[in-house]
């Protein structure tokens, strides 16, 4: 199925979740519920969850992680929406002079609309910091390891991005993260 920034369906769109506050397996499960009864959305595959540290912040709050698979009837900029609406349900309140990151009960960004690439105010895709983080890539080849991101030369695909991560990290180039992958059973 193709890709379009007018409003049909899309298949390869990847959005990804995060909790580090509260029972973050079940916000996380509960959220990804609340996307797929959206009139635009239709769930697809959600990865297993992955335990990371906090990156580019100081918490002692570790998160909860995953990534999952839709297929949107509509546009990138109304996605955003849809999933800014997820949040608010949730209770995360977005302040405007906050700078950097925080811990929070539920983040849903959008990483990939298909093939897509934009640059605006309200809309960077793919999401620019994909690259350079494990809690992203590795639930992402979970269930997509041979989707072609859309803005790397030679349309590098997703486990080759994980690799290369992976090869950052050890070299030093990135900061260190640590990831460790659970389940969505409760005794995980």
């Amino acid at each position: 199925m193709g890709t379009q920034q007018d409003g049909t369906a899309c298949e390869n769109v990847f959005i990804g979740l995060g909790s580090n506050l509260g029972d973050s397996r079940q916000t996380l499960i509960k959220a990804w519920n609340l996307l797929g009864e959206q009139p635009d959305v239709t769930l697809g595959e959600l990865s297993a969850p992955y335990l990371s540290s906090p990156v580019g912040m100081s918490s002692s709050h570790w998160f909860t992680n995953a990534v999952g698979r839709v297929v949107a009837r509509c546009s990138p900029f109304r996605l955003l929406e849809i999933l800014q609406h997820v949040e608010t349900a949730f209770g995360r309140v977005r302040e405007k002079e906050s700078k950097g990151y925080q811990d929070r009960l539920i983040d849903l960004d959008l990483i990939y609309f298909g093939d897509v690439v934009c640059d605006e105010p309200r809309l960077t895709l793919p999401h620019p910091q994909r690259t350079d983080r494990l809690f992203v890539l590795a639930p992402l080849a979970d269930i997509a390891p041979g989707f072609p991101d859309p803005e790397l030369a030679a349309g590098s695909t997703v486990s080759q991005l994980l690799d290369d991560l992976r090869r950052r990290i050890a070299a030093g180039r990135v900061t260190a993260q640590e990831l460790l992958k659970g389940s969505w059973s409760a005794g995980s």
